[in-house]
């Protein structure tokens, strides 16, 4: 909620079969935030294994790229996932 209305369709795009490439660069970005390294490592979502299988998938390099970024982000929340504050 605290990202605002645009997170969610992000969040529902990146289980698609054929994400698009541009959503990596975004999710990438969102992670840099502290509550979008929350809501990608929520442990309703699968939005963490999603971009963990990014990594070996056929989609784009530009895709490839902005998982790994939004992972990298990942590994600086510091609380438990899917906790706030």
């Amino acid at each position: 909620r605290a990202l605002g209305p645009g997170a969610e369709p992000l969040l529902r795009a990146l289980s698609a079969a054929r994400p698009p490439a541009e959503l990596g660069a975004l999710l990438c970005n969102l992670s840099q935030a502290p509550e979008g390294r929350r809501a990608l490592l929520d442990r309703r979502g699968a939005a963490a294994r999603r971009l963990l299988g990014l990594l070996r998938g056929p989609g784009s390099a530009e895709l490839r790229r902005g998982a790994a970024g939004a992972l990298r982000n990942c590994c600086f929340e510091h609380g438990k996932a899917g906790e706030k504050g």
